[in-house]
């Protein structure tokens, strides 16, 4: 079992790092924020399209001017400098482990011959560089029932642009402090933990209770996505993605506030032969003495 749990701490070491988060200069979000944004669609139509759309159009507020396109016309015309670039990424490290990503890009003038790659509707070969903000995405939940997540999505990466424009975050270790410092808010509000997002070890209410003894109550995950939606205030959802296969599967716990969006709580760890697929005890407890 070690063994496994090494190999698995290898396969995800870049992913879990770099769940979420982006640049940390304030210079090129200022640079950013005179952009027209792009909005780039999937090819042909999806729940995701819809969602993105009506979550763009109502929520936000980073640039501007935005406009939409759709993922084919990343390989027919060339990215532009001048433009902002709001996409699904795509990301593999060394152990080939996969991690989906909305990502907020900053155009560039493209060498010759330099292609865009795209994958099941994700670019696969953006530079690093280039990435302004982005948070970990399930693509199956995105593109299905859970496409109201992106209300949140969308809220969340602004929320990361703000603080890092405003100097809060300056690097990996300021970001931690800033989401960590939100989890004492969350005993102020109604946690709503989806019961699909729930590890098998806590399988009702009173289990719950035996650690966590603010207000929290097990929803299905289509009530979580309808606060979403509604930007419900006063609500803390669950959101988890899981990445990997039996033997290198990873659990990323977060929970965001529903009305703005903001990440309030966030903790990832690998979830071998079936156990931690959810939120846990540990999770409660972090929660339950948060300061």
């Amino acid at each position: 079992m070690r063994s496994a749990l090494l190999t698995a701490l290898s396969a995800i070491t870049i992913l879990s790092v770099q769940a979420q988060y982006g640049t940390f200069d304030p210079k090129a979000i200022a640079t950013a924020k005179t952009t027209t944004t792009l909005i780039v669609l999937d090819a042909g139509d999806s729940p995701y399209n819809r969602t993105i759309q009506e979550a763009v159009k109502a929520h936000w507020k980073f640039t501007k001017s935005f406009d939409f396109i759709t993922v084919n016309d990343l390989a027919t015309a060339p990215l532009m400098p001048e433009k902002t670039y709001l996409l699904k990424t795509k990301k593999t490290d060394a152990e080939k482990h996969d991690g989906y990503f909305l990502t907020l890009v900053q155009g560039w003038k493209q060498k010759k011959g330099e292609v865009i790659n795209v994958e099941n509707n994700a670019v696969t070969n953006l530079p690093p560089a280039q990435e302004l903000a982005f948070l970990m995405i399930d693509p199956a939940t995105v593109s299905g029932t859970g496409a109201p997540m992106l209300n949140v999505y969308v809220k969340c990466m602004q929320d990361y642009l703000k603080q890092v424009e405003s100097g809060k975050i300056k690097d990996k270790a300021t970001a931690d402090r800033l989401y960590e410092s939100r989890n004492r808010f969350i005993k102020d509000m109604d946690l709503w933990v989806a019961k699909e997002h729930m590890d098998k070890s806590i399988p009702d209410a009173a289990k719950v209770k035996e650690t966590y003894t603010k207000q929290l109550q097990l929803m299905s995950a289509d009530q979580n996505y309808a606060a979403a939606y509604k930007g419900e205030p006063g609500i803390a959802i669950s959101d988890i993605v899981m990445t990997g296969e039996y033997k290198t599967k990873w659990c990323f716990r977060r929970v965001f506030n529903a009305s703005t969006g903001e990440l309030m709580y966030q903790r990832d760890e690998a979830a071998l032969y079936g156990k931690k697929e959810g939120f846990i005890a540990d999770d409660l407890r972090i929660l339950e003495q948060s300061r």
